[in-house]
């Protein structure tokens, strides 16, 4: 008859129930309601719920789609999700996988009383694509449980890393940005006085709905972006650092900003104590750190043991040939990791790495490209010193894969 309640947060995070409550009224009891789920125009589940309350001919329904909604987002196992592109390339990239516009059709059923089997009542409630969201995201009790500081200029990209971000020069960076109405993004660059170089605009599509946008913003990526008004040379050694900011661009240089903007500091790196994690982070965006205090590769190698008998009898002289190996090694699994040790952080930079360590979805650069690895046997230790908190980390990264063996 109606749908009485819709929920909370429009759009929603998936960490808390995405309900939607209906009210129909019907002189004979109704005994159940059934609802076909539909996501981004496709349906996908149907489900069954007695009511929840009832009186006077009136009955309630509430439908939670949290769930399903969960399983269709990302990250998958065997797919890498689109808020993650190629090292080093240009990237824009709508995220399908992040995003789940939520449509409803709900029959409702009572007793016919002359058979006494559930029978469809006449009545059909629908709620129609593009009015209801859910975002990957995930939102913590004591934060916002609101979306709002992601969709309500000035919004934040998808993101908590800290500002100044430190980026070395060979370094990528994926960063998701909400959508509606931005049309491009803003790329400016600044000398070691916070001096304004260099200005370019990169064109997107513009945006309707809170489907996200991730985009390369990383040196090199920057450098190969085809600007459509402006320009920015990044690769200028007068360079300390830029900032992105998302936004609706009218024509020429007339821009308004819709994210709040970003910063990112240039700073030397040691590639061989360094290593880079790229991850899913909590808002469900792309984020990664550089690790710079130790690096060390190791090969962790597991294996079974296995007999045979040897080919001979009691009949026989006992065999000469020294080859003839009465125990193998079998089932032969070997894995490579990276025990990581991080320097001293601010507790900024200790929450973000928390972020890391609980990431379903974690790649190292490589010269070859994102590697998908599990960081794990970590350790997050924040102290206080004269005042000041600080924050340091432990931790290996094993790379998914085992190394092929016998």
């Amino acid at each position: 008859m109606a749908l009485l309640s819709p929920p909370t947060y429009n759009p929603a995070s998936i960490t808390y129930p995405i309900e939607f409550i209906f009210q129909v009224a019907n002189p004979n009891p109704v005994l159940y309601a059934q609802a076909q789920i539909f996501i981004n125009g496709l349906a996908v589940s149907n489900i069954e719920v007695r009511p929840f309350q009832s009186g006077g001919g009136l009955y309630l329904f509430k439908i939670n789609v949290k769930a399903i909604t969960r399983q269709l987002l990302a990250p998958f196992s065997n797919l890498k999700s689109t808020i993650f592109g190629d090292l080093g390339q240009p990237y824009i990239n709508r995220n399908p996988d992040n995003f789940a516009d939520i449509g409803l059709v709900v029959v409702y059923f009572e007793e016919d009383p002359g058979t006494g089997l559930p029978v469809n009542i006449g009545l059909t409630d629908v709620v129609p694509f593009g009015n209801y969201a859910a975002l990957n995201a995930t939102r913590q009790r004591e934060e916002d449980l609101s979306l709002n500081a992601y969709t309500i200029a000035p919004r934040l990209p998808y993101t908590n890393h800290p500002q100044p971000y430190k980026i070395a020069r060979g370094e990528s960076l994926f960063l998701t940005i909400p959508p509606v109405f931005v049309n491009s993004f803003r790329v400016q660059t600044f000398d070691a006085a916070g001096a304004l170089i260099d200005t370019g605009f990169v064109n997107l599509t513009i945006g309707f709905t809170q489907q996200q946008y991730t985009i390369g913003i990383g040196p090199e990526q920057i450098a190969g972006y085809v600007y459509a008004f402006g320009s920015v040379n990044i690769n200028n050694p007068l360079i300390n650092s830029y900032s992105i900011t998302a936004g609706l661009r009218f024509g020429g240089p007339a821009f308004l900003p819709i994210t709040i903007p970003y910063f990112y500091e240039f700073t030397a790196l040691c590639e061989e104590r360094s290593l880079r994690v790229h991850f899913m982070n909590k808002l469900g965006g792309g984020d990664a750190f550089t690790f710079t205090a130790k690096k060390t590769k190791s090969q962790d190698s597991k294996s079974k043991r296995g007999r045979v008998p040897l080919p001979w009898n009691y009949a026989n002289t006992p065999p000469s040939n020294i080859y003839d190996r009465g125990a193998i090694k079998v089932d032969n699994t070997s894995f490579n990791f990276y025990e990581v040790e991080s320097k001293i952080y601010t507790e900024e930079e200790g929450a973000f790495i928390a972020e890391l360590f609980d990431s379903p979805e974690t790649y190292i650069e490589t010269p070859s490209g994102l590697l998908p690895v599990i960081v794990r046997n970590k350790s997050l230790k924040i102290s206080e010193t004269d005042g000041l908190l600080t924050a340091s980390a432990v931790l290996e990264v094993a790379v998914n894969n085992s190394i092929q063996t016998y």
